[in-house]
């Protein structure tokens, strides 16, 4: 967690959006840059985004359209 200090965008979505997505999970590993894992309905690996330079609302613009959201899927 340390290390996302340099990320203050990443660590505010998490604290404050994240919740809206209840399908997105945050994983912390050691050196590893901020990056989106996306899996298929399934669970399938599809592809991996690197987010590092991405801003708050570029996070939910983009979960917004490839991610159900929460309200949406009650």
């Amino acid at each position: 967690m340390r290390k996302l200090v340099f990320y203050p965008e990443i660590v505010g979505f998490i604290e404050e959006e994240k919740d809206k997505f209840p399908t997105v999970k945050v994983q912390y590993l050691f050196n590893s840059p901020p990056k989106l894992i996306m899996l298929d309905d399934e669970g399938q690996y599809k592809e991996t985004i690197r987010i590092d330079n991405w801003k708050r609302e570029h996070m939910l613009q983009f979960l917004q359209k490839k991610v159900q959201p929460y309200s949406a899927s009650s």
